[in-house]
């Protein structure tokens, strides 16, 4: 081989590798152009303004622990009235009325002024 053969073959394989890294170029930016509109779809602008904000933070996870409260308590309420209720049914069951009988007393001489008998 000659050095001629060997500068030629060499541009060659330069030429070869700089077409691979154009079409590389191309296929990023398409890939990064995707990636941006879909990041946009997504809202991530907005949810990192969120991120950067701490009072808002603050207060949107204030308000959620005061929804999370006022659902348990609801939520609370409602299942020990179905229980009382069923209780209240219970009442007239042979054998196991008793107790429940005694647990109404407790129920009731706890709250004053309520009568769920």
């Amino acid at each position: 081989m000659t050095d001629q053969e060997i500068s030629k073959t060499d541009v060659e394989v330069l030429e070869e590798r700089a077409d691979l890294a154009r079409t590389e170029t191309k296929h990023s930016k398409k890939d990064l152009e995707r990636l941006l509109r879909i990041f946009d779809m997504m809202g991530f602008t907005e949810f990192m303004q969120y991120l950067a904000s701490p009072r808002r933070i603050l207060f949107w996870n204030f308000v959620a622990g005061v929804a999370k409260g006022f659902g348990i308590v609801v939520g609370m309420t409602l299942v020990v009235a179905v229980l009382v209720w069923l209780l209240t049914k219970m009442v007239d069951f042979p054998l196991i009325g008793e107790y429940f009988q005694k647990i109404l007393e407790l129920i009731d001489s706890a709250v004053p002024g309520s009568s769920s008998l």
